[in-house]
């Protein structure tokens, strides 16, 4: 019976170390990290399941990972945008192929650094981030973009361009591991808005306060002359 309960139990931590290293088979990620010094088209295939990071110009990174072998063409404006970072995960049902452009700006949209929008007629929103992509895709995916969080955009929203109201649309954003991440399936020109406060009300009262004041500034001066 002991030796039965011996056997019994080797084989039970066996299965379990067995279990823990298929787990981690299946789940590690092979990381690579690539040094760009040009900011020429940039063409790179990465394998499914394998983590690539572009260091463009010493500073911008884009961080690639993705399901399925993934053919990737990468124009990056290093040397305006400056040190950012930024990460996409791809996850789709085939072999793809995704262009991607980041600039600093996209004057032709409107989007220029330290302008503010008005969204869909209501709320402010400035644009500060200094970092725009344009992503496109040959087949149908979703993916996660992700740039990391800072004192400056940590209340900011992930927005994309729609082309047919020629308008920028915020999409729901969360902060993930000092991330800013938003997940789509859409993929045209994406960046980060900040909200700005609604200063409308602060005015009226203002003007109000001062109304107020002079209204009673001339009442009593009415009756001093009295």
């Amino acid at each position: 019976m002991k030796k039965f309960s011996k056997i019994a139990l080797g084989s039970f931590v066996f299965l379990m170390l067995f279990s823990i290293f298929n787990i981690s088979s299946v789940l590690a990620v092979e990381s690579n990290e690539i040094m760009v010094n040009e900011e020429n088209l940039y063409q790179y295939q990465i394998e499914a399941n394998n983590q690539v990071m572009f260091r463009f110009m010493q500073q911008t990174r884009l961080t690639f990972m993705s399901n399925v072998d993934l053919e990737v063409n990468i124009e990056c404006d290093a040397s305006e945008i400056g040190v950012k970072y930024f990460e996409i995960e791809v996850n789709g049902s085939g072999p793809l192929l995704m262009n991607m452009t980041c600039t600093e700006e996209q004057v032709q949209l409107g989007l220029m650094k330290g302008f503010t929008y008005r969204i869909r007629n209501r709320n402010r929103y400035l644009y500060e981030e200094g970092f725009c992509a344009q992503i496109k895709c040959n087949g149908t995916c979703d993916a996660k973009l992700k740039i990391q969080a800072n004192h400056r955009n940590q209340n900011g929203q992930w927005a994309h361009y729609n082309e047919n109201s020629e308008e920028w649309e915020l999409v729901p954003t969360t902060i993930e591991d000092g991330y800013l991440v938003a997940e789509t399936s859409d993929f045209s020109y994406w960046t980060i808005l900040i909200p700005q406060p609604d200063n409308t009300i602060l005015i009226v009262v203002s003007i109000g306060g001062i109304l107020g004041i002079i209204a009673i500034i001339s009442v009593m001066n009415y009756k001093r002359r009295k």
